[in-house]
């Protein structure tokens, strides 16, 4: 098993607990984790090589082409339904989610497969660096905005940056 920096596991922290996210954050998220899990365990290497290979893997076709990944974190949602049954319990950041946003989760799952299971690597490539930097721009302004809450200035997991910088 691989041992990933303070940084790492700071922002791992983080992305748990911090509140706020849309439903497509949430998916893009995935995208993002994995990426950066990749490249930790590459060596932190150019982000081109990192997505390159991140497309390349074998995993990738398996869980992100055929949605898996996305509809495993569907499953576990379902899973924790609020006491009263009108939504769905999100433990980590104390949120509550709602039937219709469980249905705009699968929506937005079919989009983002659609663009992510293209066989043009070309393309495959543009559509995760596009999810990454949708998901950066929102973290960013995020802890942006944490960074400002006095009440949470001296927390270990807020830190203002991410660990992979995705820059255009």
């Amino acid at each position: 098993m691989i041992k990933h920096d303070v940084e790492i596991r700071r922002y791992l922290a983080w992305r748990k607990k911090v509140k706020g996210k849309t439903i497509p954050v949430r998916l893009y998220e995935i995208i993002y984790v994995g990426l950066v899990m990749l490249w930790s365990k590459m060596g932190k290497p150019p982000i081109s090589r990192a997505i390159h290979e991140y497309i390349d893997r074998t995993n990738y076709k398996k869980e992100l082409m055929s949605g898996d990944l996305f509809q495993k974190l569907i499953t576990e949602i379902k899973e924790t339904p609020c006491e009263d049954k009108t939504g769905y319990y999100l433990a980590n950041s104390r949120e509550t989610l709602s039937q219709k946003d469980l249905e705009q989760f699968n929506i937005e799952k079919e989009l983002i497969v659609k663009e992510l299971a293209i066989n043009n690597k070309v393309k495959r490539y543009r559509a995760v660096l596009k999810f990454c930097e949708l998901y950066q721009s929102w973290a960013l302004a995020k802890k942006s905005e944490q960074a400002e809450d006095i009440t949470k200035q001296e927390n270990f997991e807020i830190h203002p940056e991410l660990p992979l910088k995705i820059i255009r």
